[in-house]
């Protein structure tokens, strides 16, 4: 099984504490929440449970319906629309105990980043994202790996490749084993800053600088080969 297939349940690692908003208010409350929270994702509910799910993406495309009226945006909102106006409907939810590959698959069949945590009668308990995903793939519960394998502690780690590159400029590498040490050390520091880069981009809503970045990091890791010139992508059994 590869990190996700062991991870915990979505119960175990969605957000609890999120804020939500009522089907029946006034929907300049949306924006006043988007602007006064570092939220991208807010779940409707009529009574306790969930109806709908709004992301600030959906806020961002306000802007061009908005009329020019010189009215503050929220109270033109709270005038003329209901959330229920601007809320995704219908919602697809999930629930806690089921696993982290039912809401990739869930997130990457609707095209959501978001999927609100429910009971059996649908009421809210909290929130999972694609960072939420990519944190749990990249630091899976103690424990994990297959049968007989171990993770060397990062103090060990760092000792190896301090020996690996000592063996290397002292020309004692005669099979070249230190060599491919520090290669596969330097591609794993280019492939976290494209995973860093990724849950960069998804949590900040897809921002174009972030977007660079990460195409950026993507090129480096693709095309750095053995000796730091540029590589054919590496093929790995």
């Amino acid at each position: 099984m590869d990190a996700m297939e062991k991870a915990k349940s979505v119960g175990q690692v969605m957000t609890r504490a999120v804020l939500s908003i009522g089907a029946d208010e006034p929907a300049g409350a949306v924006l006043r929440l988007f602007s006064g929270y570092p939220i991208h994702h807010l779940p409707v509910l009529s009574g306790d449970k969930v109806v709908g799910m709004l992301s600030s993406a959906d806020v961002m495309k306000l802007d061009a319906f908005m009329p020019k009226t010189g009215m503050p945006p929220d109270r033109y909102l709270d005038a003329h629309m209901k959330v229920t106006t601007l809320m995704s409907t219908p919602v697809i939810t999930i629930q806690a105990e089921q696993s982290l590959i039912d809401a990739a698959t869930l997130m990457a069949r609707h095209g959501f980043h978001a999927l609100p945590v429910v009971d059996a009668q649908e009421r809210l308990l909290g929130v999972i994202t694609t960072t939420d995903i990519m944190h749990a793939t990249l630091h899976p519960a103690p424990g994990g790996g297959e049968a007989g394998e171990r993770s060397p502690t990062g103090a060990a780690f760092e000792q190896a490749i301090n020996a690996a590159r000592s063996a290397v400029d002292g020309g004692q590498d005669p099979q070249g084993i230190a060599e491919a040490l520090l290669y596969v050390h330097k591609r794993l520091v280019l492939l976290e800053r494209v995973l860093s880069g990724a849950e960069r981009y998804l949590n900040y809503g897809q921002d174009h600088s972030a977007l660079l970045a990460l195409q950026k990091a993507i090129t480096q890791a693709r095309h750095w080969g053995p000796g730091g010139e540029v590589h054919a992508p590496l093929s790995l059994p």
